[in-house]
């Protein structure tokens, strides 16, 4: 798959004077900054940055561990430790007031910084997550090393996300895979997320009063995220409400951005 060579690569220090890395996809207005989930990076926004490049200049955010960002080597990953390195970015970028849009973990690490900082954060949207966790950091579904192929890739990414275009999937197997030992691919974070996701110690019901930005809660209608429980979220946030998405699963920028792109134009104002 061919990448659109009008995107921008840029790189700033992170809290921890880590390297970050974002892609700049253009566009008009004030910044709209993506977060991405666990198992992917800052190209996950590929289609929605293209869809709201009319209306917001984007920037999407490798997260610390991911993409062409630098590897914590004291597995330094926790949500706060991003939400640190996403108010770098912000300070990188000179501007007073940003939006904030957050798929997944994500999504955690937008409304974190967003109930830290209400006065940087003028609207932010929600995607499909709740704000705590039954399941321990290590209690993780199984997920492939490595790959032989880019075949293989294809096939796994199909079956994972299955609601998403071959055009999507081509786009993951291109982006956020990497060349592993004796030819093999792998996936493009460090390896330490095989075995922990920190962000399931969060509890994030608090923070959710303290959001001062306009909010949308986007739920995926064949996600396991409960929706129950993002409506839940969305009566805690004191300006915020919910809407489902159809035909997706919970990555929702890979399987349906036109629908997320499609609400997201309308709720910013």
């Amino acid at each position: 798959m061919t990448i659109t060579p009008s995107v921008r690569h840029a790189y700033t220090t992170g809290a921890s004077e880590n390297r970050l890395h974002c892609i700049d996809f253009g566009g008009t207005g004030r910044p709209l900054i993506a977060l991405h989930g666990v198992t992917g990076n800052a190209w996950n926004w590929y289609k929605v940055a293209e869809g709201l490049a009319d209306r917001r200049h984007v920037y999407a955010l490798d997260f610390r561990g991911y993409g062409e960002s630098q590897w914590s080597s004291e597995g330094a990953y926790t949500t706060t430790d991003h939400v640190a390195d996403l108010g770098a970015f912000i300070d990188s970028l000179e501007e007073q007031n940003v939006d904030l849009i957050g798929s997944s973990w994500g999504a955690l690490v937008a409304i974190q910084y967003a109930a830290e900082n209400p006065d940087r954060v003028g609207q932010l949207v929600v995607v499909d997550v709740e704000a705590s966790f039954a399941t321990g950091e290590t209690d993780l579904f199984p997920r492939p090393m490595n790959y032989l192929g880019i075949d293989e890739i294809v096939a796994e990414e199909a079956k994972r996300n299955p609601h998403a275009t071959p055009e999507m999937i081509a786009m993951m197997a291109a982006t956020c895979y990497t060349g592993g030992p004796e030819g093999t691919l792998v996936p493009k974070h460090d390896p330490y997320f095989f075995g922990r996701w920190p962000f399931r110690s969060d509890d994030h019901w608090e923070r959710l009063e303290a959001v001062a930005a306009r909010t949308l809660l986007l739920h995926a209608a064949d996600s396991f995220v409960n929706g129950a429980v993002m409506e839940k979220m969305a009566n805690r946030i004191p300006d915020a409400h919910l809407i489902e998405i159809s035909d997706s699963g919970h990555a929702v920028p890979l399987e349906n951005p036109t629908q997320l792109v499609a609400a997201t134009t309308s709720f910013l104002e």
